[in-house]
């Protein structure tokens, strides 16, 4: 493959990951609320305006519009922007660091998609929905059918759980962070699966740390899972 070849690909995915991960961004902000998404138009969360098929342009239109709705003109969020480069560059990854990656591209979108998913929700409403996991979590399956993992993912995190509500008498992670290992499980091999399992920890930790000044406070851990995942998963091709 000339580089070429390989470079108008990687546009073509690129713009194919930020569209997608414009829809999973819809799909976080409504899911967890039961907002109905699918029939309704979309609009400026502000003034209400319907947007025009322009303003729908992944990256783009957030950069011709300066960040602002043009209508209202009031700011638009940067994670809007942020999600539409993170899917683009999660779904031209497998080309750049996966052997051979046309053979996995299906399963690694799917994958990579349900890990961008499960970080919006957890930033917008500390929630991972069982209807999120479900979806994802049949294909998945269906293309792995890697249940032993899944299983030990699961009961990992379950351990942990109990384990922390007898030491600390409260709960240390949410119901939805055990049910992800559960999909995550799906994928990665047995090795893979507790390297993610360390990377997140280590990184949530760090975060913890340094940042948090309440030690108290809750804070979303599907955006740790997510990056250890991810990780894990590009080394378990090296």
């Amino acid at each position: 493959m000339s580089i070429y070849s390989l470079i108008f690909q990687i546009v073509l995915i690129f713009i194919l990951g930020s569209s997608i991960a414009s829809f999973l961004n819809v799909t976080a902000l409504s899911v967890p609320i039961n907002r109905n998404w699918w029939s309704r138009r979309s609009a400026c969360p502000h003034c209400q305006t319907i947007l025009t098929p322009l303003q729908l342009i992944p990256i783009v239109s957030f950069i011709v519009q300066v960040g602002r709705c043009k209508s209202c003109h009031v700011k638009i969020s940067p994670r809007y922007l942020l999600t539409e480069i993170a899917g683009g560059l999660l779904f031209t990854s497998p080309l750049i660091f996966i052997p051979n990656p046309y053979f996995y591209l299906l399963q690694t979108w799917i994958f990579f998609s349900f890990l961008l998913i499960i970080t919006l929700t957890d930033l917008y409403y500390q929630i991972i929905p069982n209807k999120i996991l479900i979806t994802f979590g049949i294909p998945l399956f269906l293309l792995q059918q890697n249940i032993i993992t899944a299983i030990i993912g699961f009961l990992y995190f379950y351990g942990i759980t109990l384990l922390g509500k007898i030491l600390f008498k409260k709960e240390t992670l949410g119901g939805g962070d055990i049910k992800t290992f559960l999909v995550i499980g799906l994928v990665l091999e047995i090795p893979s699966l507790f390297l993610s399992i360390t990377i997140s920890s280590a990184i949530a930790l760090m975060y913890i740390l340094i940042f948090v000044k309440n030690k108290k406070e809750a804070i979303p851990f599907a955006p740790f899972i997510a990056l250890g995942t991810l990780i894990a998963y590009i080394l378990s091709f090296q």
